[in-house]
């Protein structure tokens, strides 16, 4: 799946494997549109920040069910870093 982030597609990527970063998409379900994205260290402190950046989204968008997929490479070259609501 392609994915558009103000209009520029983000790389297409695959499943990954355990202790590497940890590369994410945050998606609407309902309208399958890209909420946010952003990579993480491996490992518990990583999840910690994506769940972190989950309930930002969450808040952001009230009332609508969200999709975490996780890749195996960064969104591009461009990208590097969290993005999304109230991102740092």
């Amino acid at each position: 799946m392609t994915d558009l982030w103000d209009g520029v597609p983000l790389a297409d990527a695959a499943q990954v494997k355990d202790n590497e970063p940890i590369h994410y998409r945050i998606h609407d379900v309902d309208g399958a549109g890209l909420l946010g994205f952003g990579t993480a260290r491996p490992g518990p402190s990583g999840w910690l920040q994506i769940a972190s950046h989950h309930a930002r989204v969450q808040a952001a968008h009230p009332g609508r069910f969200l999709l975490l997929r996780r890749y195996d490479r960064p969104a591009g070259d461009e990208f590097d870093h969290e993005v999304g609501p109230a991102a740092d």
